[in-house]
């Protein structure tokens, strides 16, 4: 059986959490903490070569490796896993993704991802992005909830990725951030690549992809816990957790977030508080601009009642 391996640089905000903890966070693979669990037993996870313990609390700088089985044979089964359709029709589908939810199969999670939801609840999709994306024209993170756009056929699926490429797709999100910005209406243009020391992170860097965020603050909360502000963003480039990297390295983190953000468990949240809102593009078929929108995620909004009832 083949196996995928990888090594994970721990940083010094993760000095002595649990080993099991830090890679269900702060992967670029989607792993469950019941599935690096799973993997630490069988001796597939390693520090200088000794298997690692369930409860060991990783030190700053240790190089944790990481081996992942393939599985022996890769069939995707339909899954009924509850989807919310915004809109459908012979071309596309429209989606507001539940946080917590994988795009795509991938080492770790082969049969609970939002294309095994889509293979039950939809017929016809398209085959571009191979047999394990059929559909899948982008992506959100796991932990980030909002909206997306499948492709029922091929020839949707080329415009759609026209789309993107071509930076026509407009893309709004929701951030509820710790501090408060400068102005209330910003630009962040810095260029983002790979993390030289910690591979799972992105991070600002002079020969990075050229990447440009713009926000208009919404709301701001100042509680006895902490000052907070909900954003409202647009991406005008789609890098690797653009919009994380950016807010972050400007002293905004997003609430929640358990990579760029240094205290985010102390949130009590149980995914960041990110979700794309509006989703327009122009439609494959009609060619018509078409835009969709979707409300915060719950776990938005309770967190912004209990923000409020800490101000009361």
């Amino acid at each position: 059986m083949a196996m995928k391996h990888f090594e994970v640089t721990v940083p010094e905000e993760y000095h002595l959490h649990r080993v099991d903890r830090f890679l269900t966070g702060s992967l670029e693979y989607d792993l469950s903490r019941s599935y690096i669990q799973k993997l630490i037993k069988k001796g597939h996870i390693t520090r200088e070569g000794e298997p690692v313990r369930q409860n060991y609390r990783i030190k700053t700088d240790d190089v944790i490796r990481v081996e992942i089985p393939e599985p022996e044979k890769l069939s995707l089964e339909p899954a009924d896993i509850p989807l919310e359709f915004i809109y459908q029709d012979e071309s596309i589908a429209v989606i507001n993704k539940q946080a917590g939810l994988v795009v795509h199969p991938g080492p770790g999670n082969w049969d609970s991802t939002l294309v095994n939801a889509l293979l039950f609840h939809m017929e016809g999709l398209s085959s571009i992005g191979g047999t394990e994306r059929p559909g899948i024209v982008h992506r959100l993170d796991r932990d980030t909830a909002g909206l997306m756009v499948i492709a029922r056929n091929d020839a949707a699926h080329r415009h759609l990725v026209k789309e993107f490429s071509e930076r026509r797709v407009i893309k709004k999100y929701r951030a509820i951030v710790v501090g408060k910005p400068a102005q209330k209406h910003g630009l962040i243009e810095l260029p983002l690549g790979r993390h030289r020391k910690y591979r799972h992170k992105m991070t600002v860097t002079e020969d990075g992809r050229h990447a440009l965020t713009e926000y208009d603050v919404s709301r701001i909360w100042n509680t006895g816990a902490g000052l907070y502000t909900l954003l409202d963003v647009r991406i005008h480039t789609g890098r690797t957790h653009q919009i994380r990297v950016h807010l972050s390295s400007s002293g905004l983190p997003i609430v929640g977030d358990p990579i760029y953000s240094k205290k985010w468990e102390k949130y009590r949240v149980p995914w960041l508080l990110l979700a794309s809102v509006e989703l327009g593009f122009v439609h494959p078929e009609t060619g018509e601009e078409v835009s969709f929108s979707a409300d915060m995620p719950a776990h938005m909004r309770d967190f912004i009642e209990r923000i409020e009832r800490s101000r009361a």
